[in-house]
């Protein structure tokens, strides 16, 4: 018994976290200029990985404004198909998320802001370069006063 409640509470805990992160990857996808191809991309990967950890396609389609159930699935489809063309020594833009440790407005605001470039691949596909995603973990020292 006691292994199913730590279970359980382990699967709320990431339920809970799949839900912030896709309201804050709408909340974000809602700001965002049409072609922010970006930013589609984070929010369909967080579909997935909502969708992953125990949200119902009903759930998430009330969490997501513009989006019935049936988009939701073709947006999780779409996620995984994506995943697939992006090249080994790249990141997809929901890997390099991930990757950054950054939450998904901070994230888009960097891609945004121009301080983060994605790679643009045959299709419009977009994806990021590891060092890339390092350099936004690794705090500059002059930003901190260090000097």
């Amino acid at each position: 018994m006691m292994t199913y409640v730590t279970q359980f509470e382990t699967e709320q805990l990431e339920s809970g976290e799949a839900r912030r992160t896709l309201i804050e990857a709408e909340i974000e996808y809602q700001r965002a200029r049409s072609d922010d191809y970006v930013a589609r991309l984070i929010r369909d990967s967080a579909i997935v990985d909502a969708h992953r950890s125990g949200l119902s396609s009903r759930e998430i389609s009330e969490l997501v404004g513009d989006m019935g159930q049936p988009n939701v699935v073709r947006a999780r489809r779409r996620a995984v198909t994506r995943r697939e063309t992006v090249p080994d020594d790249l990141l997809s833009p929901a890997d390099a998320l991930r990757a950054s440790g950054l939450s998904a407005k901070v994230f888009i605001d960097h891609v945004r802001q121009r301080n983060l470039h994605p790679v643009e691949l045959a299709g419009g596909v977009r994806a990021f370069r590891p060092e890339d995603i390092e350099r936004l973990r690794t705090p500059d020292p002059c930003s901190t006063g260090l000097r």
